[in-house]
């Protein structure tokens, strides 16, 4: 595991980017400088003791030449809503970066990658990556209404291609992001790599989807967390793995904040 740092960081900006849903920008240069797309920071969210927990957030972004990282967050319980009355030149005590981050495989030159809601918020960074090594990359983006779509164009201003649906049809594709993505696998569009955050039950049709088609697929899973450093244990998820002196199928116990937050897909079990 990565050295793990305990800062004080300074709100550069903030800025709602749609209803609820914000944009922080820090400035972090040790974690900037550490940091893999997928892993998080655990944000202390006010100045005093309450909420006693602080609260996991995925690095949105890195920028490691300037030393700034950006959260995107949703105001949806109390540490996220005194987390969200900060001001920019506010300090934050924050401790990162924690947990592993996505495996782009040298050798997939298309990536897909899915985000439904704030599920996105992992995932710039990681297709900040993924162009950067020059593989193509399209994003699909899942809201129940227009107005709810998160970050669409900053996936475009990197340079990928994306598409976005909406439960209500109020834009674009009208349904569910896991209909379109099978619609777009159907067309023959085959990605070598399926990367994907958002609710367990998205997630969990994601890989049903991907395994379908042959596809390997990571997921960003999201469960919550006390300590946040793997001392408590209260975060595990199921995991399949093999006994390779039985070659059987074995079931063990992972920490989603160091062991995780990245999985394999196939490994997780989703109905337990």
């Amino acid at each position: 595991m990565n050295f793990i740092y305990n800062i004080t960081v300074k709100i550069l900006s903030k800025q709602e980017v749609v209803p609820t849903i914000y944009l922080m920008r820090l400035r972090a240069p040790e974690i900037a400088q550490n940091a893999l797309p997928g892993q998080f920071i655990h944000i202390k969210c006010s100045k005093v003791n309450y909420p006693l927990l602080r609260r996991p957030l995925s690095i949105h972004r890195i920028d490691k030449e300037k030393g700034e990282i950006y959260i995107l967050f949703q105001v949806v319980g109390e540490s996220t809503k005194l987390l969200a009355q900060n001001e920019v030149g506010d300090d934050l005590d924050i401790i990162g970066p924690i947990g592993n981050g996505f495996n782009i495989y040298p050798e997939s030159r298309k990536i897909m990658i899915v985000g439904g809601g704030i599920g996105v918020a992992p995932l710039l960074a990681l297709c900040e990556e993924s162009i950067r090594q020059g593989k193509e990359v399209r994003v699909l983006i899942g809201a129940l209404r227009k107005e709810l779509v998160v970050r669409e164009e900053s996936f475009k201003v990197l340079g990928a291609k994306v598409d976005v649906a909406t439960n209500d049809g109020s834009y674009k594709y009208k349904g569910l992001v896991t209909d379109l993505l099978e619609r777009i696998i159907k067309e023959g569009w085959l990605a070598d790599q399926i990367f994907a955050c958002g609710p367990k039950l998205k997630l969990k049709k994601i890989v049903e989807v991907s395994l379908d088609a042959h596809i390997a697929c990571q997921v960003s899973l999201e469960e919550r967390m006390a300590c946040g450093i793997g001392a408590c244990l209260g975060c595990v998820c199921k995991i399949k793995t093999k006994d390779k002196e039985k070659d059987k199928v074995k079931h063990e116990y992972k920490r989603v904040c160091v062991d995780g937050p990245i999985f394999e897909g196939s490994e997780v079990v989703w109905d337990d």
